[in-house]
């Protein structure tokens, strides 16, 4: 990338990079919610509700690839800004080799400890054969997932993002056609939609790996002996999107279970059902934070920080506007939404209920999440930590533990909003003390 074009063309460079970022996350949303369509109308909300109650495994996995994918890929970033390309490369292989081996320790991991999860989750009888059957085979594709996920970061790296749109355009049609084959027609239940998502992800990964063999790629697999200053950097870096999975990871289960006390499966599903809204409005934050980080970390390592400051500061308001539009769609058409899972009218009742309280979260999570992907970027690994910290384990744990004992399903509806609104807080007063930082440098020049 030119760090002229970057300057000349803030806006029109934030949207080439964010909007097939924002589309390949999409699709992966679209994935999960025909999974979650064909789970819901030919198996049943029990089978949802298991799927639902495993979906922390997955944050562990996107948690410990994240961590060596977005700490790898910004110092990729940087040094391409600093046009030292074969070191670039170096980290490329060194990241793909660590987190090849950090999937298959995390596999042999749950695959040890999968009896025990069961029983802190209180699945029992039905639940646990559908939670046996899905995430058995999910233990071969989330390490594949996590591989897909950092190839598309370096893709983006390359500048090339509209590849991995590509690619993504092609695994959710195969996905589709895939769960229809062995949910719908063949009947294979929770299995045949754990079988389509290890099928998707292995094309998928295949298909990334072949532009990294191709001759005008720039940042490419190369030789390299592993380098401790660039894996402890590449670790701290990316230690913020850790601990935002892992928030993710254990607030999912902090979820279910205090649903699963207080309210029953019903609540779980209902909680599933809304839970594919957030998460592809998450899934938009993400992609304009992935989409924008490597232009923030290559205009840091060219010392460009004021138009660093300015692409944030324009996807903030992107983020907001799309925000409340999103807020105001389902607190409309909440029920409406509810109903195509084929879930009960009660179940239906919650998801309009929650709607109404999650409005507030849509127009402060987009800030919370591009602020603690624009630190990264920037490598302040401390401002980024605490950010994902707060949204994701302090504040939101402990209105999880508050509010559901106080006020049933509502406060469960309660805590996201509030926790994204406080955490908006801190990240606004962490900005304004690196903008006074960076025009004291400026000024000391």
């Amino acid at each position: 990338m030119n760090i002229n074009q970057i300057k000349n063309n803030k806006l029109k460079t934030i949207l080439q990079f964010s909007i097939p970022s924002i589309i390949a996350m999409l699709l992966q949303t679209v994935i999960t919610i025909t999974d979650g369509y064909f789970t819901g109308n030919y198996v049943g909300d029990n089978a949802l509700a298991a799927i639902n109650l495993g979906l922390p495994i997955l944050y562990v996995y996107l948690g410990a690839g994240l961590c060596v994918g977005v700490g790898g890929s910004v110092i990729s970033g940087r040094l391409l800004g600093a046009k030292n390309r074969q070191k670039a490369s170096e980290v490329f292989a060194q990241t793909m080799v660590t987190a090849v081996v950090i999937g298959v320790i995390l596999s042999l991991a749950v695959f040890v400890l999968f009896t025990p999860i069961l029983g802190f989750l209180r699945a029992d009888g039905e639940l646990s054969g559908y939670f046996t059957d899905y995430y058995r085979i999910m233990l071969f594709t989330y390490p594949l997932m996590v591989l897909g996920t950092i190839l598309g970061m370096f893709i983006r790296v390359n500048g090339k993002p509209q590849l991995c749109m590509l690619v993504s355009i092609a695994g959710c049609i195969l996905n589709v056609v895939l769960d229809y084959m062995f949910v719908a027609r063949m009947e294979l239940g929770v299995k045949g939609s754990a079988i389509g998502s290890l099928l998707v992800q292995l094309v998928t990964v295949l298909a990334q790996l072949m532009f990294f063999f191709l001759p005008d790629t720039i940042v490419r697999f190369r030789r390299f002996v592993f380098d401790r200053a660039i894996g402890k950097e590449m670790i701290l870096n990316g230690s913020s999107e850790f601990i935002g999975e892992m928030a993710s990871a254990i607030s999912m289960f902090a979820f279910n279970y205090v649903l699963m006390k207080y309210v029953g499966a019903d609540g779980v599903a209902a909680f599933t059902i809304l839970g594919f809204v957030v998460y592809g409005y998450s899934m938009v934050c993400i992609g304009f934070g992935q989409g924008i980080s490597p232009i923030v970390s290559i205009c840091w390592g060219a010392k460009e920080k004021e138009t660093a400051t300015k692409i944030r500061s324009i996807t903030n308001r992107i983020l907001l506007e799309i925000g409340t539009l999103t807020a105001l769609s389902f607190f409309i058409a909440g029920k409406r939404y509810a109903e195509i899972f084929g879930c009960s009218n009660s179940i239906a009742d919650m998801v309009a209920t929650g709607f109404r309280i999650y409005a507030i979260t849509f127009l402060a999570m987009g800030y919370d999440v591009t602020g603690s992907m624009y630190f990264t970027s920037c490598g302040d690994a401390k401002s980024s930590a605490i950010i994902s910290s707060l949204r994701g384990i302090v504040l939101l744990l402990a209105f999880i533990l508050i509010f559901p004992a106080i006020f049933g399903m509502n406060g469960v509806w309660m805590t996201s909003p509030c926790a994204e609104t406080l955490t908006a807080i801190v990240t606004f007063v962490l900005i304004r003390r690196q903008v006074r930082k960076n025009k004291e440098e400026e000024n000391g020049r």
